[in-house]
């Protein structure tokens, strides 16, 4: 079908829920209630969703405390940590950087474990939809830099490489997991990969913080891109049967030398990733021209097009986003082009986004993709 409408993954979480995950951590919630109010969020989340047109929808990701650090929560050999037990001036890194990050952390201190990640949150979701359902995964190259730290995980894995692509493998278990569970799309999420496209000779200012947080070292541009493709290709590997898909953040830095400049500097390295989409981010002024990008793609690659933003609170206008789609239309075949927001709504669970405008936004997109397929389909 052309023009496929998605999400990226999370969405708001009740001021309720957010209130009992923290009771809960004190042991004021007893887990009965906990799961009440998750099942409770899980089947309106995705109610909306399908009120909205939304035709391959997630759970809306209400059972994680991040789309990063619940890793840390579900696989042992992760200690969870605030931020300011890893440096104390931690605030006044992230300020001076201009760097946003969620503050409970998930640091490798032992072997990993293979346990199951998600594939239960899908068992859980499933039963209050019949939609083809999207479920989001960490990447490792994003894990490696959110978790290996140079003074606690050298016991465990003396670089970060080796935790890197050992949790590639038991990654990749997971996504076999979730194959055979059903899931039609299966998302690795890859900011980290994304931020990339303001580093040079330089770190961007991601780098900058982990390196000041953990101790990692940048290895320069080409080999940065170059490992994180490798372990998405680890990950990936003897995967057929379910659509896999690469999502990349872009949080454009005017203060970057690259500014205006998109996800085609990765070309022609991140062309080698063994998936069927990449998931990327357009809205935003600095995120360059997609259509550069998708020109290069080989056959049967898909783009899933950011195509409404989760910075601001303004509901595009249905005419609005078909614009935005027309920027790639002639570089690639429509049946090739999915509409999904820039990301998640909702990426940390304490960040705050109006569930009504979420919504409105996601209502705006599935008119949009409806006005394309009369034009083009």
């Amino acid at each position: 079908m052309a023009f496929t409408t998605t999400v990226v993954g999370s969405f708001p979480r009740s001021r309720e829920l957010i209130d009992a995950t923290k009771r809960h951590a004190k042991g004021e919630v007893k887990q009965a209630e906990l799961d009440r109010l998750l099942e409770g969020a899980t089947k309106s989340i995705i109610a909306q969703e399908e009120e909205a047109g939304v035709e391959v929808i997630t759970d809306g990701e209400q059972r994680r405390s991040s789309f990063v650090s619940f890793v840390g929560d579900k696989i042992p050999g992760f200690k969870v940590m605030h931020i300011t037990q890893l440096n104390a001036d931690a605030m006044e890194i992230l300020k001076r950087n201009k760097v946003q990050l969620t503050y409970m952390r998930a640091v490798i201190a032992e072997e990993l474990e293979d346990s199951v990640i998600a594939a239960d949150e899908f068992k859980a979701a499933r039963k209050y939809s019949k939609r083809p359902f999207k479920v989001t995964l960490p990447a490792p190259y994003l894990v490696m830099w959110e978790s290996w730290h140079s003074k606690l995980s050298k016991a465990a894995y003396p670089t970060p490489e080796d935790f890197a692509y050992a949790y590639a493998k038991l990654l990749r278990k997971e996504v076999l997991r979730l194959k055979e569970a059903g899931v039609s799309f299966i998302q690795i999420d890859e900011p980290m990969l994304g931020d990339l496209t303001e580093a040079g000779d330089k770190p961007d200012r991601y780098r900058r913080v982990f390196n000041e947080l953990y101790g990692q070292e940048y290895r320069g541009f080409k080999q940065e891109l170059k490992l994180a493709v490798d372990l998405l290709n680890e990950v990936t590997k003897g995967v057929d049967g379910v659509r896999l898909g690469v999502h990349m953040d872009r949080w454009p830095n005017k203060d970057s030398p690259y500014f205006d400049l998109g996800y085609e500097r990765f070309l022609p390295e991140l062309l080698e990733t063994k998936a069927d989409q990449f998931v990327l981010e357009y809205t935003s002024p600095g995120t360059g021209d997609p259509a550069k990008l998708v020109k290069e793609f080989p056959e049967k690659m898909e783009i899933g097009l950011g195509v409404v933003s989760v910075q601001d609170y303004e509901v595009e206008s249905p005419g609005t986003i078909v614009s935005r789609v027309k920027r790639v239309i002639g570089s690639i075949e429509p049946e090739r082009i999915w509409l999904n927001p820039d990301c998640g709504f909702a990426p940390g669970m304490f960040r705050t986004f109006p569930t009504d405008v979420a919504f409105a936004k996601l209502k705006s997109m599935t008119k949009a993709a409806e006005m394309l397929r009369k034009e083009y389909a």
